[in-house]
């Protein structure tokens, strides 16, 4: 039986990895390997002269993605921090002169110190999920920022646009600006063509056709606008509307993507908490994965990373703010959860966790409203937690009820 307690800590950046190798706490060997499989198989080669090697990294994004891969295909377990964790669980050995190959031993002491718990390797199903809504977040950021550029571009070349349509957004409004970026544009187009384009457009009726088309002439007979229709103003406002519209597609794709993947009854848990609609349901379930692998709730918070951080010195303990250990985009998604079932009791469907962060509210004067959604996330996950750990769907009286037990 192999005694030897064998660690690799591995350093990960973009072109390449360093390893340092540490045996019974004591460093015997480091070098760098490029990421690619030159470097992989190199790694693979120590690893397997080595039982139950104990492997630990940083989780930097994209490039540690492929050490991770490499790591999956050969089925070997891996340590992954957190970088936030990682560099407050080594505090106490912080170097003034920072280097890779000093990071890679700094994570391999760690191991071989305080063995820290092995990943979990979720199903290609959930890796896949969590790829969709990466990507739907960073369209809707896309979304927004053209959003606010088209808002900006209008206000040179056609601001009276945006008062053609009681709600100067979708696809409908989109489509207007782009055909029609300048008065001027639309001044010198017949108004049968004007219809025309009208009616290609979904969603509106005939009658409704022609008053959209006499207003959009009314509007342009009033402008003033700021810039000629040869102005590269009109370049910039065309260019944000196909942004604006791409990003939308995107968003629209991810989300079909996630509802092929996601499993249908956690889908329809989720959805019968009040507030929660079935997109937001879906990027929860992307963001936390296969909840079923958490033992209790305090796992599942301390994953999301609203866990707080505990400070002990001497007689002192101190609860300090969240350890933001986990996805900030997941955080991002509870937060808008817990707006979204605020609203949805307003509207009168109630919820004991919208109950709770107005107790939270309530209970201090001081309390702003982030402090009091950030608790109410805790109750939120421990709900979402219990009811599909028992395949139950949601029930105010039931919820009502174990609160009462609980207090």
């Amino acid at each position: 039986m192999d005694l030897l307690k064998t660690v690799f800590g591995i350093d990960v950046s973009s072109r390449k990895s360093n390893v340092c190798i540490m045996v019974n706490g004591q460093k015997v060997n480091d070098y760098a390997i490029s990421n690619d499989m030159v470097g992989f198989n190199q790694l693979l080669g120590d690893l397997k002269q080595v039982t139950n090697p104990q492997i630990i990294f940083e989780a930097t994004g994209v490039y540690s993605r492929r050490l991770q891969a490499f790591l999956d295909m050969h089925e070997l377990r891996y340590v992954m921090m957190n970088p936030l964790e990682a560099k407050r669980k080594t505090k106490d050995d912080l170097h003034q002169n920072k280097t890779d190959k000093l990071d890679a031993l700094y994570l391999a002491k760690l191991q071989s110190e305080h063995p820290q718990r092995l990943a979990y390797v979720q199903s290609k199903e959930y890796q896949e999920l969590m790829a969709n809504n990466r990507i739907y977040e960073q369209a809707s950021h896309d979304l927004i920022t053209n959003k606010n550029r088209l808002h900006k571009a209008v206000q040179l070349t056609f601001p009276e646009i945006e008062h053609l349509l009681a709600n100067p957004r979708g696809k409908n409004y989109w489509s207007i600006a782009l055909r029609f970026p300048h008065p001027d544009i639309v001044l010198e187009t017949k108004e049968a063509d004007i219809i025309d384009f009208l009616k290609s457009l979904s969603g509106i009726g005939e009658k409704r056709t022609n008053d959209l088309a006499q207003r959009l002439i009314r509007l342009a007979k009033l402008a003033c606008p700021a810039v000629k229709k040869s102005s590269a103003h009109i370049r910039g406002l065309e260019m944000a509307i196909n942004n604006i519209l791409s990003a939308e597609e995107t968003c629209q794709t991810a989300l079909k993507e996630m509802a092929k993947l996601a499993p249908k009854r956690d889908l329809e848990i989720l959805k019968s908490i009040p507030g929660i609609a079935e997109n937001t349901a879906l990027r929860i379930i992307s963001e936390l994965g296969d909840i079923r692998r958490f033992n209790n709730p305090s796992q599942l918070n301390a994953f999301v990373g609203v866990d707080p951080q505990v400070y002990e010195s001497g007689n002192l303990t101190a609860h300090l703010s969240i350890s933001k250990r986990g996805t900030a985009i997941g955080r991002k998604v509870l937060y808008l959860a817990i707006n979204q079932i605020q609203s949805a009791k307003k509207a009168g469907n109630p919820c004991h966790i919208a109950d709770y962060y107005e107790k939270r509210k309530r209970s201090s004067e001081t309390a702003s409203h982030k402090k009091a959604a950030i608790a109410s996330i805790h109750k939120l996950l421990r709900t979402i937690f219990a009811l599909i750990k028992n395949d139950q769907l949601y029930s105010y009286d039931v919820a009502k009820h174990n609160q009462r037990l609980l207090s």
